[in-house]
């Protein structure tokens, strides 16, 4: 990336959400067939190798299909609200199948289902101010009027509730997150809103492509998915065996930790100062980006 595209994207950045810790919670519905449930399963894979880049190992819980009930899931979101602070971040994603009968919504697990009641009352506890629900079942639109709060952004593959087809947004969803593509601003950060995008493009396209009626309409409900990071594209560097590109990109890596920690610390700082940092440490990622180019240029040569 060279100087010019750096500060292009300086001018451009929407700063992270200032936050102490991201807590990340993943269940895996019901597939009912062979094919959903192998779709659930690695649409949950990827966003479990997502979350793993930006937080630790033990604030990622993953819900496995058959392996927990509705109860173990009210009972562990209890036990969380123990753990997190009034600045922590939660993204609770939900991969599965859903149902609406007009009164109400249901995410289908093994047992007894969860309720739009249940995920209400499971997150009105939490003291994360910033919260993101990702749910990618048929039906998903039905919980808008539910789990709307001013500190909480929700992302469905939905508009309403009578939207009742299995769908395509999650496979989509979770593919942004380790899509070159999905990242627009090429910060190499994809965010809920750009993930959202890239999914929404892709299920419109689908349906375009083989002249169906679309039976999805993706949602997005909130304002934080802008600033809302869940993936950072590693992308390894070609001829990984050359020990001066090896450090270069270990550099590189550092520094987007780096620029990735201070926009989490924004709000307790001056405006100046942090457009100060933010310029000086682009500015030596965009030198760092230079080098790795020329590097492997000398290297294919």
């Amino acid at each position: 990336m060279s100087r010019r595209k750096i500060l292009t994207a300086i001018l451009c950045m929407m700063p992270a959400l200032a936050a102490a810790e991201m807590h990340v919670v993943i269940l895996e519905g019901r597939g009912g067939e062979d094919r959903y449930t192998e779709q659930f399963a690695a649409q949950v894979a990827s966003i479990e190798i997502a979350a793993s880049a930006l937080t630790t190992k033990d604030r990622i819980h993953v819900f496995r299909n058959g392996d927990y009930s509705r109860q173990s899931v009210i009972d562990f979101f209890v036990s969380l609200e123990e753990q997190m602070l009034a600045g922590d971040r939660l993204a609770f994603y939900l991969i599965g199948h859903g149902s609406y009968d007009e009164h109400e919504y249901k995410f289908n697990i093994v047992g007894a289902d969860l309720t739009d009641t249940d995920l209400a009352e499971m997150l009105a506890g939490l003291p994360a101010s910033h919260q993101l629900i990702v749910n990618t079942s048929s039906s998903s639109g039905a919980i808008v009027d539910s789990l709307r709060r001013d500190d909480r952004t929700l992302i469905l593959a939905t508009r309403s509730g009578v939207e009742r087809h299995a769908t395509r947004f999650g496979s989509y969803f979770s593919a942004a997150l380790s899509s070159d593509s999905a990242d627009l601003d090429k910060n190499r950060i994809v965010t809920a809103e750009e993930a959202f995008r890239f999914a929404e493009r892709q299920v419109a396209d689908y349906f375009e492509r083989n002249g169906q009626l679309a039976t999805e309409h993706p949602r997005i409900d909130g304002g934080q998915a802008p600033r809302f990071g869940l993936a950072r594209l590693g992308g390894q560097a070609p001829a990984q065996s050359d020990a001066e590109l090896r450090r270069l990109v270990a550099s590189r890596d550092d520094l987007n930790s780096e620029i990735e920690e201070l926009r989490l610390r924004r709000e307790s700082m001056t405006a100046n100062a942090y457009q100060a940092e933010l310029l000086d440490k682009m500015l030596r990622l965009a030198t760092v980006e230079d080098r790795i180019e020329q590097r492997e240029r000398e290297i294919v040569e």
